[in-house]
């Protein structure tokens, strides 16, 4: 390969760019609407390597698990409901038969939480263990982009800062020192095996009126506000940290941590991000929803009164910062 020529450094939206440059494809959005004899579907795929995303306390079921909750968090933010999923499977020839066996359950059970049926897929061999997951299913409110309208307010789950803390602490070293503390078991579990609230579904629908725009936080929150003010040209304003006084209470033990840092560039929460009517927010409140933030007139997006520098995950750079 030629000096200058490696994909590490460009970054997993650099890429993406390149292959809408090919294709010619327009759409950006987390999932793909297509239409099959006048009835539209709703399409997904997403993958794994086991080798970057498995954590030493993850086991086999948790990684089937994940990527299952993966797709149908992206299905659950576009209000959508995820039908079938079929899995492509490569798996180095060393890894053992109760280690399969456990992949497939992990991937049966997540399916089976999400309302899906898991058919089948492919199995390959190869150097490294890489799951992917495709998905098709049917949109029950329309198509929802990711471009927020000016005036709305971003509102999520405030239980970000626990993935991050654990992220945080691993890479930190610092893991094993503070195991043992609740905030750090929720997030170790969160990480395990997150629990979609596809229960969520039928509620959101009765609000699809006021929802412009959403994402999910799988990338982290930073990402997710950057992409919705790129992409929308508007200003993000984050008002109030979307986390629980109960989780910064209980990190005050830890001490020597950028909240703000394990807030913005966490990722894996899985928690769905809806920019929405101002009115609209006592009903979304009711169903655990905070509203943090707001978007206006403008570009860019402000923690306060300064510019967000954390801009969450980005494949072939990690978590990026400016």
């Amino acid at each position: 390969m030629r000096a200058g020529n490696s994909l590490r450094g460009v970054g997993e939206t650099n890429l993406i760019n390149i292959i809408r440059s090919i294709t010619g494809s327009t759409e950006d959005n987390d999932l793909e609407f297509i239409e099959v004899n006048g009835i539209t579907l709703a399409i997904k795929i997403d993958g794994i390597s086991l080798s970057t995303s498995r954590m030493p306390f993850m086991t086999y079921f948790d990684m089937g698990w994940k990527v299952m909750t993966a797709v149908g968090s992206d299905f659950l933010v576009k209000l959508s409901k995820p039908l079938y999923a079929v899995v492509s499977i490569t798996l180095r020839g060393s890894s053992s038969i109760d280690d399969f066996k456990e992949l497939i359950n992990g991937l049966n059970d997540g399916a089976s939480y999400l309302g899906m049926k898991y058919l089948g897929g492919d199995l390959n061999e190869g150097l490294d263990d890489v799951i992917d997951v495709a998905a098709v299913g049917r949109p029950l409110a329309g198509i929802i982009g990711r471009r927020p309208r000016v005036g709305d307010v971003l509102a999520t789950k405030p239980y970000f800062g626990y993935t991050g803390l654990v992220f945080k602490l691993y890479y930190s070293n610092e893991l094993d020192r503070w195991v043992d503390l609740r905030v750090v078991r929720e997030g170790i579990e969160m990480i395990k095996r997150p629990r979609l609230e596809i229960g969520l579904l039928n509620d959101l629908l009765r609000y699809r009126d006021c929802i412009s725009a959403s994402m999910d936080s799988s990338d982290g929150l930073g990402k997710v506000l950057w992409t919705m003010s790129v992409n929308g040209k508007v200003r993000i304003t984050v008002n109030e940290l979307p986390v629980t006084e109960d989780f910064l209470n209980s990190i005050s033990e830890i001490g020597n941590l950028n909240v703000e840092e394990i807030v913005f560039n966490g990722g894996e929460e899985f928690l769905p991000i809806f920019s929405i009517r101002r009115d609209c927010a006592p009903e979304f409140e009711k169903l655990g929803f905070k509203s943090f933030a707001t978007v206006e007139e403008g570009s860019g997006v402000y923690f306060k009164d300064s510019l967000l520098r954390y801009r969450g995950w980005d494949y072939f750079i990690g978590w990026s910062s400016t």
